[in-house]
């Protein structure tokens, strides 16, 4: 439980401070998202960090010989 706890202090404020970030460095590129369009943006890609870090942790996880079958 205390793992989830963490992953999701992690990730939300993660989420919070991306959003904060875009919203302070957009406007130097001539953008000017509100911060509901921030907000998604933040989603979009705090979605696609999930899924990249859990593959990674899938693919590091393996079992040792499957590793070494591995023809790279």
């Amino acid at each position: 439980m205390r793992n989830l706890f963490e992953t999701l202090c992690d990730v939300g404020s993660g989420l919070i401070l991306s959003t904060m970030i875009q919203l302070w460095i957009f406007p130097f590129f001539d953008m000017y998202p509100t911060v509901w369009e921030s907000f998604h943006i933040a989603v979009i890609f705090t979605v696609i960090s999930l899924c990249r870090s859990w593959l990674w942790r899938t693919f590091f996880r393996r079992p040792k010989n499957n590793l070494q079958n591995l023809k790279l």
